[in-house]
């Protein structure tokens, strides 16, 4: 399990890290990725470590819900940080999408939480099949 879940992280640190390199300015920091890290790892342990997960019929299931209670956490981190250690205005730290409005809040908002569940999902998805091998 802990191969899997570190094989997890990495891939989905490594798809994060290529989102943020090539689709936002300004780049996150290396506190930001080592948090992602860890917080990719223990969701992946706990996904990995369900029973239900062997199931095929309900492990695709298992998986998105894995992805968005990841993005959620990390989103749920991200801004007490904003608020707590940075004190910064809500939602005014996240770097900008290019291409994306930042006024268009939903947009916004939704294009983050969507594309980090994807990032773990991607990550859990590609590890799967490695072991499988």
């Amino acid at each position: 399990m802990f191969k899997k879940s570190f094989a997890v992280a990495i891939i989905t640190i490594l798809f994060d890290f290529l989102f943020h390199f090539f689709l936002t300015n300004p780049m996150e920091s290396i506190t930001y990725f080592v948090i992602k890290f860890l917080l990719a790892f223990f969701v992946a342990t706990g996904l990995f470590s369900l029973n239900t997960f062997t199931q095929k019929e309900k492990r695709k299931y298992l998986i998105l819900l894995a992805g968005l209670i990841f993005s959620t956490l990390m989103s749920v981190y991200y801004r007490v940080w904003e608020l707590g250690e940075a004190y910064v205005p809500f939602g005014s730290r996240a770097p900008d999408i290019i291409g994306i409005d930042r006024g268009n809040l939903f947009l916004f908002s939704g294009t983050w939480w969507l594309g980090h569940a994807l990032f773990f999902i991607l990550g859990v998805l590609a590890t799967t099949k490695i072991f499988k091998k």
